[in-house]
């Protein structure tokens, strides 16, 4: 049995919902805008409802790559689950919630990172493997935050669009 080491994020971003769920699922421009310099991704396919591409990153000195599946859930969620690579079986999971703070529209996106532990010692680096990837996860979200409050980012590509809309 696989035992995972998991972590969570919430982060409010003020922008509608429809244009942040648009800007997560937006490979191509996370590329070009090179929104995560620490991330590597190259689209594989992409369409309305799902996306596979690859992902490299550098996670406690290790090289990581993995092929990555995305689906879009009916209310605009989004998983990403490593199919190949080296956190075959992990996964990504984004939930979209619209929220008004201080009187300002925006969303709360609810990242949950989950990465299959190495079957030796997997107990015993779950805390320093945890601790890393929530270090990397906020590190990302607010990148993905900066460039939609300060960027101003603006969807593109029809894919992103249809998967605002469907949400």
């Amino acid at each position: 049995m696989t035992r995972f080491a998991e972590v969570r994020h919430a982060e409010w971003i003020g922008a509608e919902r429809a244009t942040v769920q648009a800007q997560f699922a937006d490979l191509e421009h996370h590329i070009t805008a090179q929104v995560h310099p620490k991330l590597s991704f190259r689209v594989l396919q992409q369409s309305a409802r799902r996306a596979r591409y690859i992902q490299e990153v550098t996670l406690l000195g290790i090289r990581q790559r993995d092929v990555f599946e995305r689906e879009f859930g009916a209310g605009g969620s989004m998983t990403d689950t490593s199919v190949e690579g080296f956190n075959k079986g992990g996964s990504l999971h984004f939930e979209f919630s619209a929220e008004t703070r201080e009187g300002r529209a925006g969303t709360l996106v609810e990242v949950t990172v989950r990465l299959p532990l190495p079957p030796v010692l997997g107990g015993l680096v779950r805390p320093l493997l945890e601790s890393q990837i929530r270090r990397e996860l906020t590190a990302a979200v607010a990148e993905d935050k900066h460039d939609l409050e300060v960027r101003g980012y603006t969807p593109r590509h029809p894919a992103t669009i249809t998967m605002a809309e469907a949400a």
